[in-house]
């Protein structure tokens, strides 16, 4: 399985997972710096605009229990500032870098924020309301395979919450990112200019070939403080360090704008006029989402 293929996988299964973040994005100075995403970064929502959607979705499940004779109470809504802003190549931005590096250790010292598993304080009745009986797989074209309950309140609600097919679409259109950014790792000018970042990290003592590798080397190395904050504040500045090298690099290689014409490409080669409409469709979806008013949840009945 590719890179962006398990990407893909792990956002699916970490679609409603939400954890406290505590940095900011950059200041809207590097503007003369790309920052590509995938399908025009349609999937992309801001960090207020992913808050109110999730509560909106929150109270659509509790609508869907409360018709089904139990009492849903909507989490918290916790939303991880990193995850929302981050690039999905890798790409650092100069500011991001400089304050935050790669988020790691930054993640860590910001506190655990995990969402308690709601379902293990419930009936296995309640637990099944919510998360549904009945399973159905749905292939992505890219070869991932979904395993989902459309039966559940998850589900349901979601639909509710945004209109009918939201889900499927949804689906689809990560599916379809995750193969933008698959052709996007193959084509010659990205292959290129990650060997020039690579030769550039190198030179300054990181022998990295992948963008993904400095933060596998620190997710390694904070498990080996033991959760130790002087370890931690150290490791922090070595972060920092780190990123700033690799901003540099990305720089030097001119990577940001590697990907931006290799996505190009990408994009014009798989983008056919139906995928073009179910982009529209989503932001259209999404829109009318955010407009539309919260609903109070109804009483059990």
């Amino acid at each position: 399985m590719s890179r962006s293929r398990a990407r893909l996988a792990g956002v699916v299964a970490a679609a409603a997972a939400f954890t406290v973040g505590c940095s900011p994005p950059g200041d809207g100075r590097e503007q003369d710096v790309r920052d590509p995403r995938p399908l025009s970064a349609s999937l992309v929502t801001s960090v207020a605009d992913t808050g109110r959607l999730r509560q909106r979705e929150e109270a659509a499940v509790a609508d869907c229990m409360a018709r089904r004779g139990y009492t849903y109470v909507p989490q918290r809504v916790k939303v991880n500032e990193r995850a929302v802003t981050t690039n999905p190549y890798g790409l650092l931005r100069e500011e991001q870098a400089r304050r935050d590096g790669y988020g790691a250790v930054g993640e860590i010292l910001g506190g655990p924020g995990r969402n308690v598993a709601v379902a293990a304080r419930h009936s296995v009745g309640w637990t099944q309301a919510l998360e549904g009986t009945r399973r159905k797989k749905y292939a992505l074209p890219t070869g991932v395979v979904l395993t989902y309950r459309p039966d559940g309140c998850v589900y349901q609600g979601r639909e509710a919450a945004y209109g009918p097919g939201w889900n499927r679409l949804e689906y689809e259109l990560e599916g379809l990112q995750a193969a933008v950014m698959d052709r996007v790792e193959r084509d010659g000018r990205y292959k290129k200019a990650l060997a020039s970042w690579s030769a550039c990290m190198r030179k300054r003592g990181h022998p990295y070939d992948d963008l993904q590798d400095p933060r596998r080397e620190l997710a390694g190395a904070i498990g080996r403080t033991g959760g130790k904050d002087r370890a931690l504040r150290a490791l922090g500045r070595r972060e920092l360090r780190t990123a700033a090298d690799d901003y540099a690099c990305e720089r030097d290689a001119r990577l940001h704008e590697a990907v931006y014409e290799a996505q190009r490409s990408a994009q014009n080669s798989l983008l056919d006029s139906s995928a073009r409409a179910d982009i529209r469709r989503y932001r259209a979806l999404k829109r009318s989402a955010l407009a539309r008013k919260a609903s109070i949840p109804v009483k059990p009945r």
